[in-house]
């Protein structure tokens, strides 16, 4: 062969893809869009303010003791620690820590391009960035977020592991990372501890100890990159991602074990099923849409009842009125049939385009390793990891040890609390989440998974199938449901609905490329309005999915009164306020430079104090008993639904149109 042409193959082998870049950056800007705009908007949850009243401990005092009775592992709070410091003790600032990894989780998901496809790919990477459940925990000061990025981060690493021979850009940039977060702040703890307080001594010794730790990471990093080309890198960011996983929530073990239920069971679907038709292949088929069907029509007043809690959710007369979202769906459903069956004649037909999937197998995954002093080194470095990263955050960077025996109560503890339904949603709750905001979602990464199981030697679609409807199921079957652990199954949905639309978009049927597009497009358009109409606007509206328990929207009338008065009274920030009433949160929060906010939880006596937040209702005697006297009725606020406050001020501070204390009974709570 010519060396011209060699080297135009080469060119062209090599050139970059400018319409997948493009389309990949489009999608990676929706996704920071519909995460970082107008961040603020809505009012912290009750969760989110406990989390606020651990990060404001660790912020000012620089301690945080891990108690797994408190809501969750550590990662979140040195996070949000970091992101602190940058921007401020404020609310941007926390959940721009939480939202900058839900972009990162879509960006993640391009890594799976030689396993989804060109399409499969950038269609995943869509659905992540426009999911209404990712969209809108992605604006949460929670831990599902960064949980459900290091779950995907997981399985990236192990596959690129398998796959290539050399460590990529961005997989030595999260690596420095994780050793910077891992490294330095010990050396800052250490700096503080041999200062003895002298200004001038402590940042001599930080100063020192940055460039010191700063040395080390770089020689970590020159050593891993020269072992073996840095292919090693790979499993070691899997372990080191594992561990921040258990550090993040309790029910990582739940993710890791259906994980790797999933290999196993994608290794016996492949073994037993074939990948071209056969006959007794659409016999099968044959049997499972009858059976569907009989099911359907057998228990046809329970098939009639699910459509019409459909209609009642969408058009019913006590509901918010969704016409454009119901006959969106309406068409996507018949439009994911329609895909079915063009697929199906494609597959018969043999008109069906191949995914060049890298080999994904355990041979090539234990090639990996290399021989076998590198195979014991890798194992040794990786479980190192594991270990290290997990001591980090669990002990408080090495200044709370008991934070290690305690990471180990957190099971035992979660076996109890992890038996209840508080959500009272039933079995099916994340249907019927699901279907009120996730249906394009549930109906793709259904046609995505069957289309997998049909094609067995597409190794990593089968996985993610498995992996997914895994997942729905085993948060099925535990009682304890909340909306936003939907977010560990909706990950791999994603992944399977991206597969099956790139199979069917890839077809040589016209039809079957009709169907695809038509499907994708109508799944995208009531994802995208469904994610704004969740984010943006209904966003503690209790029948939407994933609002659950939601501080409403007038709360923050509330805080903005309490700092009208502040000012009025000429103290500001010094003001003194009590809150008597036994729920607040996440008034805590909101009040944090308020060092005279007194979170009481019950009635005390109080004749001076600027301010007084209680119960209305269950406080309503008492109070018009107790502070008649000396405040005046402001008015009453929603706090989350069937609880309101009301706010009192002192009489001197008080504007015209308070009212003394006995209009109270006037005022009902909605």
């Amino acid at each position: 062969m010519p060396e011209t042409e060699i080297t135009e193959q080469d060119q062209t082998r090599t050139r970059p893809d400018l319409l997948w870049l493009c389309s990949s950056a489009i999608i990676t800007l929706a996704a920071f869009a519909f995460r970082f705009y107008d961040l603020t908007l809505k009012p912290l949850h009750h969760d989110e303010g406990v989390n606020g009243f651990f990060l404001t401990t660790l912020y000012r005092t620089g301690v945080y003791k891990y108690d797994p009775a408190n809501y969750h592992g550590p990662t979140l709070y040195y996070i949000s620690l970091f992101f602190s410091k940058i921007f401020g003790l404020n609310t941007f600032a926390v959940r721009a820590s939480v939202a900058i990894f839900g972009v990162l989780t879509v960006v993640l998901a391009l890594y799976l391009r030689r396993y989804l496809g060109k399409i499969g790919s950038l269609s995943a990477a869509l659905f992540l960035a426009l999911s209404p459940g990712m969209v809108y925990i992605s604006r949460y000061f929670i831990h599902e977020t960064f949980f459900t990025f290091c779950s995907l981060a997981i399985v990236v690493s192990i596959v690129l592991f398998i796959e290539r021979k050399t460590a990529g850009f961005f997989a030595k940039v999260w690596l420095a990372i994780l050793l910077a977060a891992c490294f330095i702040p010990p050396g800052l703890n250490i700096a503080t501890y041999f200062s003895d307080g002298n200004t001038t001594a402590l940042w001599a010794f930080r100063i020192a100890m940055v460039i010191v730790e700063l040395v080390l990471i770089y020689f970590v990093l020159k050593s891993l990159l020269e072992w073996r080309d840095g292919r090693p890198i790979y499993l070691i960011l899997a372990a080191a991602s594992a561990a921040l996983l258990f550090a993040t929530k309790e029910t990582a073990f739940i993710t890791i074990g259906t994980m790797l239920i999933a290999t196993v069971a994608t290794r016996i679907w492949q073994k037993n099923v074939g990948s071209e038709p056969s006959r007794a292949k659409w016999y099968t088929l044959g049997f499972v849409h009858f059976a569907v069907l009989a099911a359907a029509a057998f228990f046809y007043r329970y098939t009639l009842d699910a459509l019409r809690w459909v209609h009642t959710y969408y058009l019913g007369e006590n509901s918010v009125k969704e016409p454009f979202a119901f006959y969106t769906l309406c068409f996507l459903t018949a439009a994911v049939i329609a895909a079915w069956a063009a697929y199906l004649f494609a597959y018969r037909s043999g008109g069906l385009a191949e995914i060049d999937e890298p080999e994904l197998t355990y041979r090539q995954f234990r090639f990996g390793f290399g021989e076998r002093a590198d195979r014991l080194l890798l194992v040794s470095a990786s479980a190192l990891t594991f270990v290290f990263v997990l001591a980090v955050f669990f002990s408080s960077y090495f200044s709370y040890p008991e934070g290690l025996s305690r990471a180990v109560e957190a099971y035992m503890l979660w076996t109890k609390t992890g038996t209840k339904d508080h959500t009272q949603n039933g079995v099916l709750a994340y249907v019927k989440w699901g279907m009120k905001v996730e249906s394009p979602l549930l109906l793709l990464s259904a046609l995505g998974g069957a289309i997998a199981f049909l094609r067995p030697k597409d190794r990593f679609a089968v996985f993610s199938a498995f992996w997914g409807f895994g997942m729905f199921a085993a948060y099925t079957i535990i009682p304890y449901k909340t909306p936003w652990l939907a977010l560990s199954f909706y990950l791999p949905m994603c992944l399977v609905a991206g597969y099956g639309v790139n199979v069917i978009l890839s077809s040589r049927f016209v039809a079957a490329r009709l169907t695809g597009a038509l499907t994708l497009i109508l799944a995208v358009t009531l994802l995208a309005y469904q994610a704004y109409d969740l984010s943006f606007v209904r966003y503690d509206d209790e029948e939407m999915g994933y609002v659950y328990a939601h501080t409403k929207r007038g709360m923050l009338d509330l805080v903005r009164e309490i700092e009208h008065y502040a000012e009025k009274s000429g103290k500001g920030r010094d003001a003194t306020i009590e809150i008597v009433s036994p729920d607040y949160w996440p008034l805590t929060w909101y009040l944090n430079d308020f060092p005279h906010a007194n979170f009481f939880g019950s009635l005390v006596d109080a004749n001076t104090s600027e301010m007084i937040v209680a119960k209305k209702n269950d406080q309503d005697v008492s109070v018009v008993d107790k502070y008649s006297a000396h405040y005046k009725f402001v008015g009453v606020y929603p706090l989350r639904p069937g609880v309101d406050l009301m706010l009192l001020v002192r009489r001197d501070l008080a504007e015209p149109q308070d009212q003394d204390l006995y209009k109270i009974y006037e005022y009902e709570s909605k």
